[in-house]
C-alpha cells in the first residue's frame, strides 16, 4: 500500500479514536461543573439566615469539601484538580487524533544539518529554510505541510506572531538567569524592554563573574533583544498572516542571509535579521519530493542553544504535536557525552511511550570533513533504543529520500497502531486512578434528609402576655414613683459634668508661654490682636465642653429607656428564643444580634426600645387592637432628651465679656499689652475674665440641673399611663390592656412558630440541591468507564 494511502486509513482511525476522547471528555467535564456546584453549597450554607443551622451546614459542607480531596496529608489535591489534568491530557489526545496529518520533528543541536534535511525532503531553498555553512541560521520554529497540490518550487507561508505576554515573560527569564534579584520590586513592563540603564546594570553583574559562561552567554542574547526592539516592538501582538514573497519568509525565520563576516563583499554583504525574535510559529506549505500524503515536518530551533527554554519547548513539541521524532547529528566521532545526554532527555520525557517506535537518528555525512557518521550510527545502534539510526547525507535528496525518509514511514506507519495504543493506554492509567478516588469520594457522601417542622400551638401564650403585663405595669409604677421623688433633684450626671467644666476654665487659657511664642514666631502679629485670638480660642473651648455633655445625656436617656421595658424585653426575648430554635424572626433590622441568653451587659448594654419597637413594627403597628401599645413604643423609642439648646443659651450669654463682637457687654482691658511682655499680660487679664465667668454659670446654670429628672418623670408617666390605662374602646365597651397584652403575645407567639418553620426553608433548599447534585454524580460515576 502506498504510503499515502497508510496515513489516510490511520487518519480515519484516529478521527473515530478522537471522537471517543472528546464522549469522555464532555462526561469529565460535566462531573467537573457538578464538583464546583458541591463545592458551591458550602457557600450557599453561610447564606442561612439562622445562626445555629449556618453554623451546621456550613461545617457539614466543609468536611464534605475535604472528602474531595485526594493525594496525601501533607499534599492534598482536589478532586476537581485531578479531573481538570485528565481534561486537558484528554484534550490534548483529541488534538492529537484529530490533526489531519502525520507529524514529525526534527531535533538536535545546532548545526547538524536539521534545516538541509528538510530542505531535500521539502525541495526549499535557505530562504524558506536557512542551512549556511558558516553560521547559526534558524530563528524562528517552522512547520512544513506537504502541499502535492502546490506548484513545484512554490512555497506559502503564515506567521504567527508572540504576544507582547510571551515576549516580557522570556525577556524576564533572561534578566533572570543573568540577576535573580534584579526584578524584584521591580516593575518591567514592554515598554521597559527597551532600557539601556537595564543593560547597563545586568552587564555589571556579569562582569563580577566572569568565570559564569551562562550569564554572560545570556547577556549576549539579551543585548540582541534589546538593541534590535524598536525595529520589531510593533509585531509582537499582530495578526497572523500569510505571503508568499521568499524574501519576506527569510527575513521572519532567518537570523542571517548566510554570509559569513569573512565571505561579504560589497555587492554581497552579510545582513541580520532580528524578526525572528518577534515570531512564534512560521507554518510552511509546499509540495515535498513526493506526494507522501497528509505529512508534517516540524523545524525545532537546536537544543543546547543556550536561549533560554529551547530544550523544554522541544519535549512539548514532540509530545503535544508530532507522533514521532528525528535527532540529526553531524558527529565529529562515533559518540559524545551531549548525544548521550539528549537521548537521556528524551527517554527520561517519554518513559512511557515506548521510543523504539517512533524515535529516529540521522548520522549525517559531511563530505568536506569525512566525519565518522557510519560510526555513531554502530554506536547510536547498540547503545540506544530507537526504531533505526542511519548515516545520510543530508545534501543529497534522492539518499534522503530512498534510504531514509521513505523506510521511516513505512517503519513508523507500521508502528502507529502500537504507537497509539500506549498513548491511550497511558491516558486510561492515570484516568482509572481518578476514577478510583472519584469512586471513594461517592461512597463516602451521607444521606441527608428534609427538615419536616410541625408548628406546635402554644397554650400559655396568653396566659404569658397577662403576667407579664402585670410585671410591667408594677415596673412602671415603680419608675414613676422613683422619678417623681428625683423630678427636683439636680441630675447628677449633668451636674457633675458641669462642675468639671467650671472647674476646668482657668486651664483652658492657653499658658502665658505659649503665647508668648506665638508673637514672637508671628512678626505680623500685633499684641491686641493676640488678645482678640485668645478669646476666640477660649470661646470654643468652652462650648465645645459644654456641647459634649449632650452625648453623655444620650447614654443617660437610653438607659432610662431601657430600665422601663427590662422586664418586657426579657419576656419577649426568652419567648423568641425558645419558640424560633434561638433565633430572630426578622432578620438584621430586628435589632441586635446574637446577645447571650443571660444578661450579664459586661459590655455595652444593648437598646431594649429599638429592639421592641421593631417587634412592634413586624408585629401589631397595623393592627387597631394594638393602638395603644404601639403608640407607647412609638412615643418611648422616639424620646430623647438634650439641654443643648438651653445650655449653650445660658453659657453664650455669659461668654459675652470676652466676644469683642458684642459691643454692650464686651468687657475690653483698658490696658496697652506690650509685645515683649504679651503672653503674660493676656494670659493674666483672660484668666481674670475667666474667674467672672465661672462665677456668673454657677450661679445661672442651677435651675438647669433638675431639667433631665423632670423630662425623665413625664416620659416615664406617660408611657405608664399609656400601656395600663389607656384602654380601647372596642364597639360599646373598653377593653381591658390586660387582655389586649395576651393577645398581643399570642400575636407575638403565632408569628414566631410561622418564623421557625421558614427558618428551614432555605436549608431544605439546600439539602434538596445536594441530593439532586449526588444523584447526578453518581450517575456520571456509572457512566464513567474506558
Amino acid at each position: 500500500m502506498a504510503i499515502k494511502d497508510q496515513i489516510d486509513r490511520i487518519l480515519v482511525k484516529r478521527k473515530k479514536k478522537a471522537e471517543e476522547l472528546r464522549e469522555r471528555k464532555a462526561l469529565l467535564l460535566k462531573i467537573r461543573s457538578n464538583l464546583e456546584s458541591f463545592r458551591g453549597l458550602y457557600s450557599e450554607a453561610w447564606g442561612i439566615p439562622d445562626d445555629e443551622l449556618r453554623g451546621q451546614y456550613s461545617d457539614v459542607f466543609a468536611r464534605l469539601s475535604d472528602m474531595a480531596n485526594v493525594g496525601t496529608a501533607d499534599a492534598p489535591v482536589a478532586l476537581e484538580e485531578e479531573i481538570e489534568t485528565e481534561v486537558r491530557r484528554l484534550e490534548e489526545g483529541i488534538r492529537r487524533f484529530s490533526r489531519d496529518y502525520i507529524s514529525i520533528a526534527t531535533i538536535g543541536k545546532e548545526r547538524q544539518g536539521k534545516s538541509r534535511f528538510l530542505q531535500a525532503v521539502g525541495n526549499l531553498d535557505d530562504q524558506i529554510i536557512p542551512a549556511y555553512a558558516s553560521t547559526s541560521c534558524t530563528g524562528a520554529t517552522s512547520i512544513i505541510y506537504n502541499r502535492p497540490e502546490m506548484k513545484k518550487d512554490t512555497v506559502e507561508a503564515t506567521i504567527t506572531f508572540r504576544k507582547k505576554e510571551q515576549f516580557l515573560a522570556m525577556v524576564r527569564e533572561y534578566i533572570d538567569r543573568i540577576d535573580p534579584g534584579y526584578l524584584k520590586d521591580r516593575s518591567f513592563t514592554f515598554a521597559d524592554v527597551n532600557s539601556n540603564s537595564m543593560l547597563t546594570a545586568l552587564k555589571k553583574t556579569v562582569d563580577k563573574d566572569p568565570g559564569n559562561a551562562d550569564k554572560r552567554v545570556a547577556l549576549g542574547h539579551l543585548s540582541k533583544i534589546v538593541g534590535h526592539f524598536s525595529e520589531i516592538s510593533n509585531l509582537f501582538g499582530q495578526e497572523p498572516y500569510t505571503t508568499d514573497n521568499k524574501k519576506e519568509i527569510e527575513q521572519l525565520v532567518a537570523q542571517n542571509n548566510g554570509v559569513g563576516l569573512d565571505e561579504q563583499t560589497p555587492e554581497n554583504p552579510r545582513i541580520e535579521y532580528y524578526k525572528y525574535l518577534a515570531v512564534e510559529r512560521a507554518e510552511i506549505y509546499c509540495p515535498f519530493y513526493e506526494d507522501c500524503g497528509d505529512l508534517v515536518l516540524v523545524d525545532t530551533i537546536g537544543i543546547l542553544d543556550t536561549k533560554i527554554g529551547i530544550e523544554e519547548a522541544m519535549l512539548n513539541t514532540v509530545d503535544r504535536e508530532c507522533d514521532a521524532a528525528i535527532v540529526v547529528t553531524m558527529p565529529d566521532s562515533d559518540m559524545q557525552q551531549p548525544d548521550i545526554d539528549l537521548y537521556n532527555m528524551l527517554r527520561e520525557r517519554f518513559a512511557k511511550r515506548d521510543i523504539r517506535k517512533w524515535l529516529f537518528y540521522l548520522s549525517n555525512k559531511n563530505k568536506a570533513r569525512n566525519n565518522p557518521a557510519d560510526l555513531f550510527v554502530k554506536k547510536a545502534n547498540e547503545i540506544f533504543d530507537v526504531a533505526f539510526c542511519r548515516d545520510i547525507d543530508c545534501t543529497d535528496k534522492d539518499q534522503v529520500r530512498d534510504e531514509f525518509m521513505i523506510p521511516l514511514l513505512n517503519t513508523l506507519l507500521a508502528n502507529l497502531d502500537d504507537i497509539d495504543r500506549v498513548y491511550l493506554e497511558d491516558l486510561e492509567q492515570t484516568e482509572r486512578r481518578a476514577r478510583k478516588d472519584y469512586q471513594e469520594f461517592l461512597s463516602k457522601l451521607p444521606s441527608m434528609k428534609n427538615f419536616d417542622v410541625g408548628i406546635q400551638q402554644g397554650l400559655s401564650a396568653s396566659k404569658k402576655g397577662k403576667a407579664c403585663y402585670e410585671k410591667l405595669s408594677a415596673d412602671l409604677v415603680n419608675s414613676v414613683v422613683y422619678w417623681g421623688k428625683e423630678k427636683d433633684e439636680p441630675n447628677s450626671t449633668l451636674w457633675n459634668e458641669v462642675q468639671q467644666i467650671l472647674d476646668d476654665l482657668d486651664e483652658m487659657v492657653p499658658d502665658a508661654e505659649s503665647l508668648q511664642r506665638t508673637i514672637d514666631q508671628n512678626g505680623s502679629l500685633l499684641p491686641r490682636q493676640l488678645w482678640t485670638d485668645a478669646l476666640h480660642y477660649v470661646r470654643n473651648e468652652i462650648t465645645d465642653r459644654f456641647i459634649a455633655i449632650d452625648g453623655i445625656l444620650e447614654e443617660e436617656t437610653r438607659k432610662f429607656k431601657n430600665s422601663l421595658v427590662r422586664s418586657l424585653y426579657d419576656e419577649l426575648r426568652n419567648l423568641s428564643r425558645t419558640q424560633s430554635g434561638g433565633t430572630e424572626p426578622w432578620g438584621e433590622d430586628s435589632g441586635r444580634q446574637g446577645e447571650p441568653e443571660e444578661r450579664d451587659f459586661d459590655g455595652e448594654e444593648p437598646d431594649m426600645v429599638e429592639w421592641l419597637k421593631n417587634i412592634m413594627d413586624h408585629v401589631i403597628n397595623d393592627k387597631p387592637q394594638y393602638r395603644q401599645i404601639y403608640k407607647a413604643f412609638r412615643f418611648m423609642y422616639r424620646f430623647e432628651f438634650n439641654t443643648r439648646a438651653q445650655l449653650i443659651q445660658e453659657v453664650r450669654r455669659q461668654l459675652y465679656i470676652i466676644n469683642p463682637i458684642c459691643d454692650d457687654k464686651y468687657a475690653e482691658p483698658f490696658y496697652n499689652f506690650h509685645r515683649d511682655n504679651a503672653g503674660k499680660e493676656v494670659s493674666y487679664y483672660l484668666t481674670s475674665r475667666m474667674s467672672i465667668i465661672e462665677e456668673n454659670l454657677r450661679h445661672t446654670l442651677k435651675d438647669l440641673y433638675r431639667a433631665p429628672n423632670q423630662a425623665f418623670y413625664a416620659a416615664a408617666e406617660e408611657f405608664y399611663d399609656r400601656l395600663t390605662f389607656a384602654n380601647s374602646l372596642n364597639g360599646s365597651a373598653f377593653e381591658d390592656m390586660k387582655d389586649v397584652w395576651g393577645e398581643f403575645f399570642m400575636e407575638y407567639s403565632s408569628q414566631l412558630w410561622t418564623a421557625n418553620a421558614k427558618k428551614y426553608d432555605q436549608v431544605n433548599e439546600l439539602i434538596q440541591k445536594y441530593r439532586q447534585l449526588k444523584g447526578s454524580l453518581e450517575e456520571e460515576g456509572r457512566a464513567w468507564t474506558v
